[in-house]
């Protein structure tokens, strides 16, 4: 176990990471664990029961047909799972197997895949990358059911070894055309809707793959890719990338790629591993990834506890997602969202503060809304200081600067003309100042990192 102080900053820390934010009742039920025991808990989730997150996404009574709900259908689970690490590995494998419903075109099949991540999300990648060769709505995106004996189409085996497994540069051009050959013939059945091996579509000759000469099937190239130390390396450093820091040392993910070969392939392995280093709690860690438009609108919609009116399919929820440059279910390449500092610019970082304002202003009871006087209910804070270092608090932000909380202590304490006055907690001002002040949070340039 790493020997980082564990408080309440490392604690909401690991939960931005491994969630989606945590509100402070969250962060004390981990801080009251211990580390050990806290990570323990989040990494075997199996045990944890998720049944109320069912209740509440089947009482919302969504159409999942209809691709606005099937996104809805997920943005719901990512706020109110007990299982943050599980629903957090889901959207990890959609942009690292990215697949799109513009091309796939079947909401049915993009829920299977889905499904399909939350199943394998710490699995063996070995049988998770045969399952994925085999789902129905990835053999659609890369165009393998057209993948036949005497005219191979390269698109998923090309995929399969650049972008899923080993990265360019350890694999040739005939790897690649030799890996086609061999998944040629799956396929799905239109009709079910399920994988479907064609027998006289399958080339059954003799295949030289990264150096072994065998009469391939997919599954043995599958098979020879899961333990190849390119892979374990690849998928190491993408994991590791993903939930502590950029440009890690080599070192670092030496010792992650051994787990993942000496384990036989467990990704479970390898995040327990990266949750329990030094790095993954170190400075250089904190506060040092850009949050995706899915990161900054599903935390801040748990972590200031908002109300979603499902009736209404919380259109403007999705619409502020996808303006922001993340449609979930619909990446725009196979190769995912570029992420990181592209989250920011001009365009997206008005529509992440038009979200800000829309849902700090929101009073009816259409889309999102928040209550913050039900927030500051069982609080004791009165003064505006109190009341800024609470809601930064309710918002998991530790290391916010003098000079920002100054700033914000002085927005409440001000009158309307802009002259100096001295903030009272009255319902008036709950209703307008605190609101204001709620927007100004997450509008802060600390409060778009995770």
């Amino acid at each position: 176990m790493c020997a980082a102080e564990w408080n309440e900053r490392s604690v909401a820390h690991m939960l931005r990471r491994v969630g989606f934010g945590a509100t402070p009742e969250e962060i004390k039920f981990y801080l009251d664990m211990g580390q050990a025991r806290a990570i323990d808990y989040i990494l075997n989730y199996e045990s944890i029961d998720d049944s109320e997150v069912d209740r509440q996404i089947a009482a919302a009574n969504l159409d999942l047909t209809k691709t606005s709900d099937l996104i809805l259908w997920w943005v719901l689970r990512m706020i109110f799972t007990k299982r943050p690490l599980q629903e957090k590995m889901v959207f990890f494998w959609h942009d690292h197997f990215a697949t799109a419903i513009f091309k796939v075109k079947e909401q049915e099949l993009m829920l299977q895949q889905n499904q399909l991540f939350r199943k394998f999300a710490l699995g063996n990648f070995q049988d998770f990358l045969l399952a994925v060769s085999q789902d129905p709505a990835m053999i659609i995106w890369l165009d393998n059911f057209t993948n036949k004996k005497g005219q191979p189409n390269e698109n998923y085996a090309r995929e399969l070894n650049e972008l899923f497994s080993m990265g360019v540069g350890n694999y040739t051009e005939m790897d690649v055309k030799e890996a086609a050959r061999a998944f040629t013939g799956w396929s799905i059945n239109r009709r079910t809707k399920e994988f479907q091996f064609e027998t006289n579509q399958h080339d059954f000759g003799t295949k030289t793959f990264l150096g072994e000469t065998g009469p391939f099937n997919g599954d043995d190239i599958v098979r020879i890719i899961s333990g190849k130390p390119a892979t374990a390396q690849f998928i190491s450093k993408k994991l590791f990338e993903f939930f502590a820091f950029q440009n890690p040392k080599q070192s670092t993910i030496d010792n992650l790629a051994n787990i993942y070969l000496t384990s036989r392939f467990s990704i479970k392995a390898v995040m327990q591993a990266i949750l329990t280093s030094d790095e993954f709690f170190s400075e250089k860690a904190f506060n040092s990834i850009v949050k995706s438009p899915t990161e900054y609108v599903v935390g801040t919609l748990k972590m200031l506890k908002a109300t979603i009116d499902t009736r209404g399919k919380a259109g403007d929820i999705l619409n502020s997602l996808s303006i922001q440059g993340q449609t979930l279910f619909n990446p725009p390449s196979v190769s995912g969202w570029d992420g990181g500092i592209e989250w920011i610019n001009t365009s997206t970082l008005l529509n992440r503060f038009n979200f800000a304002n829309t849902l700090s202003s929101n009073r009816m009871t259409r889309g999102a809304t928040i209550d913050p006087k039900a927030l500051l209910a069982n609080s004791k804070a009165t003064k505006s200081k109190d009341v800024v270092d609470f809601f930064l608090k309710q918002l998991g932000l530790f290391d916010v600067d003098v000079l920002s909380n100054k700033t914000l202590k002085k927005y409440l304490d001000q009158n309307d003309d802009g002259s100096k006055g001295k903030f009272t907690l009255t319902d008036a001002n709950i209703d307008k100042k605190v609101r204001g002040l709620i927007h100004l949070i997450i509008t802060l340039p600390d409060y778009q990192l995770n």
